[in-house]
């Protein structure tokens, strides 16, 4: 008996240092894969900003939507692991299912190309009560069957029939995906939502994928409170459907989303202001200075966070600083700063990293950063994000002002 439980714990040792071995891992593939993909899409956003003739325009779109689908498979594969390890979190908020399929629909729209297939919907009326749930999730979970159904349809139709019913303390949201492509025999269908599984061969080489997103739509939706299923004939195409979970929701103020970039245009307190950009890799500095230098930023860069604390940061209105230099990286050279910052002024700091994981953005704050973004960096986040830190401190300043006065 002591030598089967000794036996129990080695296993459960053994299986607790796997777990973690593929996690290291993971963060550090994650990492060295958003790096370059940083530079890949950043120059690609930039030159979509530029005046192209068509051509041009239609090889930088190809650009971006290559990078794209990279980025979505790193996402898949992390996505997994944390679901494996039971780490994702849902974050419910306000929104329509009208919304939603409005925007699945004019996401996969273009994408049908020549093909002679038609993309509809029908929504009941249910659809455009606001509810609360996990609006990325819902959304990856729906915008993967409408992506599966466009890629295995060559012919006829792709239909989205979304319903609302009330349930206890909140509503069933039931989405059902028809396709008229090319189905699914019962052997294919019994390992569709295995992790990594794909069907046969010759499909695999002429339709691609990764065999990981049915398998994390499946665990979101359980996640979600719901199930996702399927069924499918080899000459007349498949039905998915997926259901979930909804709060109720009592009110919501609702705002239109405006480009954080054509805010910052209109923003004449920008131009001037200092950033110290901190980064060892010259090309993803090139990408952020070009994201910054168009609404008057002054840029200074630094290649580590000894060379950040070197030119003095409290000289700068804010810091991007990424994480992992040479010499000293992001989260030491914060923590020294803000140990030896003079009261009455925060400096606002900005990680601007490929470490992208839940505990890595946890250390960035504890560290003392003020907010994260991740590689590939987005052009409106970034602008988002420094121009609402750099009014919050011009707020702080004015205020500690007055109260000295």
């Amino acid at each position: 008996m002591r030598r089967l439980h000794r036996n129990l714990n080695e296993a459960h040792d053994h299986a607790e240092a796997a777990n973690a071995a593929k996690s290291r891992f993971l963060a550090v593939m994650s990492h060295e894969l958003r790096t370059p993909l940083n530079g890949m899409l950043g120059m690609a956003q930039t030159l979509k900003k530029g005046d192209l003739n068509g051509a041009q325009r239609e090889q930088v779109d190809i650009m971006v939507d290559s990078g794209e689908t990279l980025l979505a498979l790193l996402n898949d594969v992390l996505d997994m692991s944390r679901i494996e390890a039971g780490k994702v979190e849902l974050a419910p908020t306000p929104s329509t299912m009208k919304d939603m399929v409005d925007r699945v629909v004019n996401t996969y729209n273009p994408l049908l190309g020549s093909k002679d297939v038609v993309l509809s919907y029908h929504l009941d009326e249910g659809a455009n009560r606001t509810l609360s749930f996990d609006v990325l999730r819902v959304y990856q979970c729906l915008s993967n069957l409408v992506s599966n159904a466009v890629k295995f349809t060559e012919l006829g139709s792709v239909r989205i029939n979304v319903s609302v019913t009330e349930e206890g303390d909140g509503y069933q949201v039931r989405c059902e995906v028809r396709d008229t492509g090319i189905g699914m025999s019962k052997a294919v269908i019994d390992k569709l939502f295995e992790a990594y599984s794909q069907a046969d061969a010759m499909t695999v080489r002429k339709y691609g994928g990764s065999g990981l997103g049915l398998s994390i739509s499946r665990r979101l939706a359980e996640l979600m409170g719901g199930t996702l299923s399927v069924t499918s004939d080899e000459t007349k195409g498949s039905t998915f459907v997926l259901t979930f979970h909804a709060g109720a929701v009592t009110e919501v103020a609702k705002a239109e989303p405006i480009s954080a970039s054509i805010l910052a245009e209109d923003d004449d307190t920008l131009p001037g202001m200092s950033i110290l950009l901190v980064d060892d890799h010259p090309i993803n500095r090139k990408v952020a200075r070009l994201f910054l230098e168009p609404f008057g930023f002054d840029i200074t860069e630094a290649a580590d966070g000894q060379e950040a604390l070197d030119l003095d940061m409290s000289r700068f209105d804010l810091v991007l600083m990424d994480l992992n230099m040479p010499r000293m990286g992001g989260l030491e050279a914060t923590r020294i700063y803000r140990a030896n910052e003079a009261p009455g002024r925060r400096l606002p700091i900005v990680a601007l990293t490929a470490d992208a994981m839940k505990d890595q953005i946890a250390a960035c704050h504890a560290a003392g950063m003020d907010a994260h973004i991740a590689k590939p960096i987005v052009m409106d986040t970034l602008i988002e994000t420094v121009t609402r830190l750099l009014h919050l401190a011009d707020e702080d300043e004015a205020q500690a002002e007055v109260e000295s006065a």
